[in-house]
C-alpha cells in the first residue's frame, strides 16, 4: 500500500490495496449490506451493482437515473441520490419497491442530488450540485445542502457552496462535513440538537492541494473522528483537528468510499472503472440504520 505525505497514516494501514471488481465505466456510492456484500453504482451505465466474495459482481438494479451516493434510512430502506433523476429515491436492500422520496424544495425541482448521510435521529442530509442538469433546466440557482426529516419534510440548511459533493457526520452527530469540489476544501458545521445547522458555525476544516485536477468528492469518518476524503492522488486522511496524516494512494482518482466490517474490515473505495478494498486498523463509522444481518 503506497502512502503519500505520510505523517502517521502508515500506523493505521494493515494490508495492501486490492481490486475486488473492475471493468465498469464510473463507479460510485459504495455501501455495505447486512450480509457483508458491497453495493455500488456504475453511475454512467445507470446500474446498481452488488459484489460478494462468492458471487462476484452482479446487477441489482438497472435504469437508476444515475444513482450516486446512498445510505440506509431509519426504515431500513436504502436512500439514493439520483443524479440525472434529480431526486432522492429509496428501495429495499434487494433492489425492489423503488419509490421517489424527494424531488422538490419550495415547489422547485432539485438540481442533481449527489451524496447523502443519515444521522441517528433519523434525519438525512444530502448535497445538491448541478452535475446532472443542464443550466437552462435548473430551477434553483444555488448549490445547496438539505435535511430530509423523518416526516418527509425538506429543509434547506446551507446554500453557499460552489459544488457541494461528499457529506458525512462526526461520530456523535454534532458536526457535519461537506466537500466543495470546486474550491478544493472540506467545510464543517455544528449541528444543533434539533438537527439544524447552527448559524455562523461553518469553517474550512481542510484545504486540499493535490497539484493535479481532481477536487474532493466523497468522504467518510472513523470512530475516532478522523476524516477520509476521496481526492486526486487517493484517500486523504485527516485527524479531527484537520491535520493531514497521509494519503492512501490509488491508481486512479477515487470518487467515494465506505466502511466495511467483518471479514472485510476496512475501506471499500470506488475509483473510475474499479472498486478497491484496503484493510485498516481504524474502525469505521457505519450508517446508523444498517440493518442487522439474519445470519
Amino acid at each position: 500500500m503506497e502512502i503519500l505525505r505520510n505523517a502517521g497514516l502508515s500506523d493505521l494501514v494493515a494490508g495492501d490495496l486490492e481490486t475486488i471488481s473492475e471493468g465498469h465505466e464510473f463507479t460510485e456510492g459504495p455501501l455495505q449490506l447486512p450480509d457483508g456484500s458491497i453495493l455500488f453504482q456504475d453511475l454512467r451505465r445507470e446500474r446498481t451493482l452488488r459484489w460478494s466474495p462468492r458471487e462476484g459482481t452482479t446487477t441489482l438494479r438497472e435504469s437508476t437515473a444515475a444513482a450516486n451516493g446512498q445510505t440506509f434510512g431509519p426504515d431500513g430502506h436504502i436512500y439514493s441520490c439520483e443524479q440525472n433523476g434529480r431526486r432522492i429515491s429509496r428501495m429495499r436492500p434487494d433492489g425492489a419497491a423503488v419509490e421517489v422520496v424527494a424531488e422538490t424544495w419550495s415547489g422547485k425541482r432539485l438540481n442533481s442530488p449527489n451524496d447523502i448521510v443519515a444521522r441517528a435521529d433519523g434525519s438525512l442530509y444530502f448535497t445538491d450540485p448541478p452535475y446532472g442538469v443542464a443550466p437552462a433546466d435548473r430551477s434553483l440557482h444555488f448549490q445547496g445542502v438539505y435535511r430530509l426529516g423523518r416526516d418527509g419534510s425538506i429543509d434547506l440548511v446551507l446554500d453557499d457552496f460552489e459544488k457541494p459533493n461528499g457529506i458525512a457526520l462526526s461520530p456523535d452527530g454534532s458536526t457535519l462535513y461537506v466537500c466543495d469540489t470546486a474550491r478544493y476544501h472540506v467545510r464543517c458545521f455544528r449541528i444543533e440538537d434539533s438537527g439544524r445547522v447552527a448559524p455562523r458555525s461553518g469553517r474550512v476544516f481542510a484545504s486540499l492541494d493535490p497539484g493535479v485536477a481532481g477536487g474532493p468528492d466523497g468522504l467518510k469518518v472513523d470512530l475516532e473522528g478522523r476524516v477520509y476524503v476521496a481526492v486526486a492522488l487517493g484517500i486523504w486522511v485527516h485527524e479531527p483537528d484537520g491535520r493531514l496524516i497521509g494519503i492512501l494512494a490509488t491508481p486512479k482518482r477515487p470518487s467515494n468510499l465506505a466502511w466495511v466490517e467483518g471479514a472485510w474490515n476496512g475501506l471499500v473505495i470506488t475509483a473510475v472503472d474499479r472498486v478497491h478494498r484496503v484493510e485498516l486498523r481504524s474502525k469505521g463509522l457505519l450508517p446508523p440504520f444498517l440493518p442487522v444481518s439474519d445470519s
